[in-house]
């Protein structure tokens, strides 16, 4: 009776300390997949009066009704010899006059002159140049700057956007589409030419890279809404991925709320989202009590088709192995106890090489990399190159990770190292 209530015991207590909540710090702001690619253009208007049109009718037909925005005071613009102005788009500040859009005045637009551009933005979106502080500077011979702007209803909120030029003689062919396309679709506003506007690029997406005894992962939340804050249900989204790699935006999910509050599978564990920090410094994170997740290959079942290259580019599929079983491992060459990994992948292939096919899936490597490890270390078994698309197929979500598949493609173990392999097959074979 007594070892069942000490068995109990244990039992309760390592649910509770399953279900204890964790908090992750965000220590920094990164980019993900799109904002390296992004192509998003401040366009550059002239200045011609105290009243300018609103952006929000960019590309629509212009109604005689519309409500042009009125300037109340622009900003010392000493130094300036020609002025122009844009639109940030911003929701943190927004109020009855105006929204949706910050408007900014920009001295010495005209980068034929060489003169230090002056960027004055009205943070606080009550159309008043002159309580917004000192304008940021780019000189003729810096390529960006990076704005940082707060939401007027949080303190210590900061949303941060680069400002780019754009290159001088590239993609010409492109800048004659882009002037076009903004010359038509400006209404009344003067559109100063494509070489003297700015690529936009948002860094609001704040993440870090999480990892406890069990378990790693990066965590990231994206600020969808432009607001400066991070945790609004149904709108800002939520990123979990493998450990120090590229946040994929086609990966993010919607953070909820209630009963149907975010969750997301990992290492084939179910955690919950419990809280977010609104200025997106902290995320709160539960392991759940229910083990059932779906996020895995099942035992018995056949394995997903996959076909892949070696680091020569010669290319191999699983089916072409179907005769034999397979030990299949995917890591990388920076992975602590790869050493020891390698020595039971040498022994799994020296010894039962004719009843089972080794393949290193790499992920994360260069080809290049790949064919020095192999000749170097004197490889004689597969090095695939994996990529996200079978990584997904199988879970991958942390490395390394390895199968043991049987004749016919048939699972028979999952998250089965090269030791247990090796172990296994002198058992059995």
């Amino acid at each position: 009776m007594r070892k069942l209530f000490v068995a109990i015991s244990i039992f309760y207590s390592s649910l509770i300390w399953a279900q204890k909540p964790f908090r992750v710090n965000l220590n920094s702001k990164v980019e993900d997949d799109k904002l390296k690619k992004t192509q998003a253009i401040i366009p550059v208007y002239k200045y011609t009066g105290m009243s300018i049109e609103p952006y929000s009718n960019f590309g629509a037909e212009i109604s005689k009704n519309t409500k042009w925005i009125g300037l109340k005071k622009l900003p010392d613009m000493f130094g300036c010899v020609d002025t122009a102005y844009s639109f940030i788009y911003f929701s943190g500040a927004d109020n009855a006059e105006n929204s949706g859009y910050l408007i900014a005045i920009i001295g010495n637009y005209n980068r034929m002159s060489r003169r230090t551009v002056h960027f004055f933005i009205d943070k606080n979106n009550n159309l008043d140049f002159s309580d917004d502080g000192l304008p940021y500077l780019i000189p003729f011979e810096k390529d960006s700057i990076i704005v940082n702007l707060q939401n007027s209803k949080v303190a210590g909120s900061d949303y941060e956007i680069k400002f780019s030029r754009i290159v001088f003689g590239k993609n010409l062919a492109y800048k004659d589409l882009l002037n076009e396309h903004y010359q038509k679709h400006s209404g009344k506003k003067v559109f100063t030419k494509i070489n003297n506007c700015f690529r936009e690029q948002r860094y609001n997406l704040c993440s870090a890279n999480y990892r406890s005894l069990n378990d790693s992962f990066t965590v990231g939340i994206k600020d969808m809404n432009v607001n400066s804050l991070y945790n609004d249900y149904g709108t800002d989204m939520i990123y979990i991925g493998p450990y120090k790699q590229s946040i994929i935006s086609e990966d993010l999910i919607e953070y909820k709320k209630g009963k149907n509050k975010t969750s997301f599978e990992w290492n084939e564990k179910k955690f919950y989202i419990l809280a977010i920090d609104p200025l997106g410094k902290w995320i709160d994170i539960q392991e759940a009590a229910n083990k059932k997740t779906y996020k895995k290959l099942k035992i018995c079942r056949k394995v997903p088709k996959i076909s892949f290259v070696n680091e020569m580019s010669v290319k191999y599929s699983l089916k072409q192995f179907r005769r034999k079983h397979i030990y299949l491992y995917f890591f990388n060459d920076d992975l602590p106890g790869l050493e020891e990994d390698t020595f039971y992948l040498r022994k799994i292939h020296n010894e039962f090489g004719n009843k089972i096919q080794v393949i290193g899936m790499n992920y994360g490597d260069e080809p290049r990399s790949m064919r020095f490890f192999q000749q170097y270390y004197k490889i004689p078994w597969i090095i695939g190159m994996s990529n996200r698309e079978i990584n997904k197929k199988f879970y991958i979500e942390n490395l390394p990770k390895g199968f043991w598949i049987g004749k016919h493609r048939r699972l028979k173990e999952r998250n089965y190292t090269p030791k247990m392999m090796y172990e296994k097959a002198v058992i059995k074979f």
